[in-house]
């Protein structure tokens, strides 16, 4: 996810810590990223079956739930698995050199595609996340 922060967030946070408390505002934050999140993970593995052979890119896609850090509640999203593809999703991902020449393998660019279009899909569940539990 890029950090992106609209005006007016941290005063709608503050709002919600007066009215509900810090405990149950925190709770309502990670719920509300946690949806964000498991629709940005699905599109992005959609948007990843130009990588299909066998599917391990896609099959170890991993979403960690939402955790407070530095008074910021953030999901992480990555590769995690038995046929350990994080390692050539960097490649695949921004392309390699290969004897002076650029190589730019097949979905050059797809994960950052992926992550700029659900910004908005991400924001909107997330709004209606917190809308829906007030």
């Amino acid at each position: 996810m890029s950090n992106v922060e609209f005006k007016g967030i941290n005063e709608t946070l503050q709002s919600l810590e007066k009215r509900l408390g810090t405990k149950k505002t925190k709770n309502l934050t990670r719920k509300a990223i946690n949806s964000g999140a498991e629709k940005v993970e699905k599109r992005l593995q959609s948007d990843m079956l130009v990588f299909k052979d066998k599917g391990y890119t896609i099959d170890e896609v991993v979403r960690k739930n939402a955790t407070y850090r530095n008074y910021k509640a953030e999901a992480e999203i990555g590769w995690n698995g038995p046929h350990e593809r994080y390692r050539i999703i960097h490649l695949n991902e921004w392309g390699y050199t290969r004897n002076g020449r650029q190589i730019k393998p097949r979905g050059f660019g797809i994960i950052t595609k992926s992550l700029k279009k659900s910004e908005p899909v991400y924001f909107e569940t997330v709004a209606s996340e917190v809308k829906r539990n007030l």
